[in-house]
């Protein structure tokens, strides 16, 4: 009995924090049990929840990218400024995707075919893309974007906010990716293994440039809704998002290590920091204890990653242990 709960809690453990949460932050504050909070959570965890299935994508891999926040910047600027340009919000959305695989691809270049440090590389491109669009602003925020804002501030149907419709497209697309599909398996497998998998016939140096180029896309979607959110396109606004988006994927149970992680985990873990930032503004604290809060819930979240790692490596020895005797 005791073998079939332990699982099924390890499962579902992330949920029962949420509502655990959920119940607190409704005592803690009057204010935190109503539809109108709910939707604005929702709204503000949207843009980090996209950044964060980007993000990962490449940790699941056993890599790291830090431009995806600078990069959604730079992506969703160009794209306003594309879209003011010319009008067409179809040919805007469409370049803002073109930088962002583009920016994609030269990282999984890098990181993949010439294999220097995904760490150094991305920390690298975090400050190429803020200078490339400062240089073609002069370090100026574009503003009068007209409807270029309706990709962050309409609702579908009159009801459902645009940015959480596209968190909800984002989380359907990662789900099926992981899942499904062979590029989701051999990501797992590569960041399981990478030596295994590549003696088992897996493109390690293909899958890695793809998961990079993809982690662009979404980084580069993150940014077109945020800047129609600010209505206004401001590339300072993405710097930090690399942080909130790693956060929300340890916290969701996807490992440093690679090889382990999923789409609702990582959803689930960034509605956590939603929450948890919520409440903490509700009760009015300094925003500065705030990020030192979400500082040590990273240490933690980190910890307990190794923690865990470290007692399936033991069960692992000693079931081989065994099975030598016997």
């Amino acid at each position: 009995m005791k073998e079939i709960i332990k699982p099924n809690l390890r499962k579902y453990s992330l949920v029962l924090i949420l509502l655990g949460m959920i119940g607190i932050c409704s005592i803690l504050s009057s204010s935190f049990l109503t539809a109108t909070n709910f939707t604005n959570i929702l709204k503000q965890v949207s843009i980090v929840t996209i950044c964060a299935f980007a993000q990962g994508l490449i940790i699941i891999s056993g890599e790291i990218d830090l431009s995806i926040g600078f990069l959604a910047g730079m992506a969703g600027s160009f794209a306003c400024i594309m879209f003011v340009a010319t009008g067409n919000l179809f040919l805007a959305f469409m370049f803002g995707l073109l930088l962002g695989a583009t920016v994609g691809a030269v990282n999984g270049l890098f990181v993949a075919y010439f294999k220097l440090p995904s760490f150094i590389v991305t920390l690298a491109m975090q400050t190429v893309c803020f200078g490339i669009i400062c240089l073609y602003t002069g370090g100026q925020n574009i503003y009068k974007i007209g409807n270029f804002k309706v990709l962050g501030q309409s609702k579908l149907l009159g009801i459902i906010p645009i940015t959480v419709f596209f968190m909800i497209v984002m989380l359907v697309i990662t789900h099926i990716l992981l899942k499904y599909t062979k590029f989701g398996r051999y990501l797992y497998a590569i960041g399981g293994n990478a030596e295994a998998a590549n003696a088992a016939g897996v493109q390690v140096c293909k899958m890695k440039w793809a998961a990079f180029i993809v982690s662009g896309l979404f980084a580069a979607i993150a940014g077109m809704v945020m800047m129609g959110r600010l209505n206004a396109g401001i590339p300072s606004e993405g710097g930090g998002y690399e942080t909130d988006a790693i956060t929300a994927t340890v916290i969701g149970g996807t490992s440093f290590s690679g090889g382990a992680g999923t789409a609702f985990g990582t959803f689930l873990g960034s509605l956590i920091i939603g929450v948890l930032n919520n409440i903490m503004n509700l009760l009015g604290i300094d925003s500065y204890l705030q990020m030192i809060i979400k500082g040590f819930i990273i240490i933690i979240a980190v910890l307990a990653d190794s923690f865990s790692k470290k007692q399936k490596s033991s069960i692992k020895i000693m079931a081989s242990t065994f099975d030598v005797k016997k």
